[in-house]
């Protein structure tokens, strides 16, 4: 089985561009509208701090489990999909995701879908020249991860903290 493409976030390389939020209003909207983005880059101006927050197909994702009528699916992709047929507006999804990634702008329900863009990569990450936004695979992001713990043990460990 191939590892699951996932969206992955580094906030520590947004700039706070926001062309992510461009981009993705384009693609879905023909607008360049921050509103109608299905990303948000969520910013502290003191601080310089800038966070990209986008649906992570949760494994077990809350919106799924808590939709009345089924219109939330999660696929074989890792995709959590939406049945607008079967969705009665309830917006219960919007209260249970973890993160805020579901929202409403103008009647309309927006979620990231994973649009694929160039070679099956979504346009936001596509777009994002500062390398916060990656579609790589999951394994990858664990790897990552155990990478950056490593060596901020070994620091500590030299330094004595």
């Amino acid at each position: 089985m191939p590892d699951r493409m996932i969206l992955a976030v580094d906030p520590g390389r947004c700039t706070g561009c926001n062309s992510c939020m461009l981009v993705c209003s384009f693609v879905h909207d023909q607008v360049f509208n921050y509103e109608r983005s299905r990303i948000r880059v969520w910013r502290d101006d003191d601080q310089g701090v800038f966070v990209p927050v986008t649906c992570e197909q949760c494994e077990d994702a809350p919106c799924v489990v808590i939709c009345p009528t089924g219109a939330l699916t999660k696929e074989a992709s890792g995709l959590v999909a939406r049945n607008p047929a079967r969705c009665i507006g309830c917006n219960q999804c919007l209260s249970a995701c973890p993160i805020g990634a579901i929202s409403r702008f103008g009647g309309k329900w927006r979620k990231c879908d994973l649009c694929a863009g160039l070679e099956g990569v979504p346009y936001c990450a596509a777009n994002c020249t500062a390398g916060a936004l990656r579609f790589i695979p999951a394994s990858t992001v664990a790897k990552e991860k155990a990478e950056k713990t490593a060596l901020r043990r070994m620091k500590a460990a030299e330094t004595g903290a």
